[in-house]
């Protein structure tokens, strides 16, 4: 295995674990915010932003991968 490659799996491990938090965050997000009043502040919007950047990430990273 060469070293283009190893890096290679281990960004993509990385961005494919951030990703999977990103997803839980916003998960645990939706689930809290289910019977609360509408207070204008939208906390699954900021959540649903990092689960975006975490996949346009894992996307770059995934562009990248070695032939």
């Amino acid at each position: 295995m060469n070293e283009a490659w190893a890096g290679w799996q281990r960004d993509h491990a990385a961005a494919l674990a951030a990703l999977q938090e990103a997803q839980r965050a916003y998960h645990r997000t939706v689930v809290g915010a289910a019977g609360l009043a509408d207070t204008g502040v939208s906390p699954q919007a900021d959540s649903l932003k990092a689960v975006d950047a975490a996949r346009v990430r894992l996307d770059a990273v995934r562009a990248r991968k070695p032939e």
